[in-house]
């Protein structure tokens, strides 16, 4: 456990990142955008692909990491180290001291907020987590959290994953789901399970992640009916 004042500035930390992120705004709305969160083997990231690839939009997944990498002149095995990971302000500091290449917590949450924003203002983006949902106005996008029981992700993992075993398709799916967790809870002072940060939760126990991409669809259309026109040409 952090000493009482490490634990105080670590707070101090926290707070400015959230008040910064509260402060900021897009001036610009274009066409909505859709922001997949997931639970790690709930096939998610596989629907935010479908969706991407049936809409013609722009998935902003791994590419977003490279964007930022690059925008920050640094490896992208580096930034991968920090992306949806938490960290405590005394292996931030001592990080920054001895890794030429690590990038404080501030300094990455200040980017991931500006290359989202930028790229939102073109639109046309289907954005999976990296806490999309709490940097863009809910009136810029549809939040949807897709989600299965832990069985059934320990099952997917398994066998989509290449691991050897279910303990370590168990092992792997608590460490991922823990990690994204915290770092939603450090940086946006969010709990990621909170339906009340989503337009529409799925799960996948029981429907196909085709099934989850027609909802979605549908959820996006409902909430967004000015855009049925434009996407009047695609078979939704």
């Amino acid at each position: 456990m952090l000493p009482f004042m490490d634990r105080l500035v670590e707070k101090t930390i926290q707070k400015s990142i959230a008040e910064r992120v509260a402060k900021h705004k897009i001036k610009h709305v274009y066409h909505p955008d859709i922001i997949i969160n997931r639970e790690p083997g709930s096939g998610g990231r596989i629907v935010a692909k479908k969706l991407a690839k049936k809409l013609g939009w722009q998935l902003l997944d791994e590419a977003l990491m490279d964007q930022l990498a690059e925008e920050l002149n640094i490896p992208v095995d580096e930034f991968k180290n920090v992306d949806e990971h938490s960290r405590s302000w005394l292996s931030d500091t001592l990080h920054s001291i001895f890794n030429k290449n690590y990038i404080s917590d501030v300094r990455y949450i200040n980017h991931l907020k500006r290359v989202i924003a930028h790229a939102a203002k073109k639109g046309d983006l289907v954005i999976v987590g990296r806490g999309a949902n709490h940097i863009l106005p809910p009136e810029k996008c549809l939040n949807v959290r897709i989600t299965a029981s832990l069985a059934t992700r320990i099952e997917n993992t398994f066998k989509y994953e290449g691991k050897k075993t279910k303990v370590e398709a168990e092992s792997w799916v608590r460490k991922i789901e823990s990690e994204r967790h915290r770092f939603i809870r450090q940086y946006f002072g969010k709990n990621p399970y909170n339906p009340w940060y989503y337009d529409l939760v799925i799960s996948t126990d029981h429907l196909t992640l085709d099934q989850a991409v027609d909802l979605t669809l549908q959820a996006y259309l409902a909430k967004f009916p000015k855009e049925k026109r434009r996407l009047s040409s695609l078979s939704l």
